[in-house]
């Protein structure tokens, strides 16, 4: 089976140490080769919530499809009590989003971000 190289992103604005060490556990248990860069703390972006995120990357291989990840990604952000209604309010308790699987760039924007432009600098990407 082909292996494919993915790069991940994990925030939380609220009860973050334990979301986003939620995040870690299960996505150890799902890819047994992910690498977790350092946690940053950031400041939210066009949000009425004004708390401060933690965001990681992560980076691992994997043989599932983009929808098989993808479909990881919302069942541990249901684990943390994630709800659509939350983000009107600002309130992301978890998101875990799949921004490049091998070649293929998801998440355009994202990459601009400042916590990922660094993130990929510790990774050497």
């Amino acid at each position: 089976m082909k292996q494919h190289r993915c790069l991940i992103s994990i925030g939380s604005n609220t009860n973050r140490d334990v979301n986003i060490k939620l995040a870690q556990k299960e996505l150890s248990i799902h890819f047994q080769d992910i690498y977790l860069g350092k946690e940053q703390d950031t400041i939210p972006i066009g949000m009425l919530n004004p708390a401060h995120f933690t965001n990681q990357l992560a980076k691992c291989s994997t043989t599932l499809s983009i929808d098989e990840v993808k479909n990881i990604f919302k069942k541990i952000e249901s684990q943390a009590g994630r709800l659509p209604a939350d983000k009107i309010d600002g309130i992301i308790k978890l998101d875990i989003d799949l921004l490049i699987y091998d070649n293929l760039v998801l998440k355009e924007n994202d990459m601009k971000k400042d916590f990922i432009i660094e993130g990929l600098k510790e990774f050497e990407l």
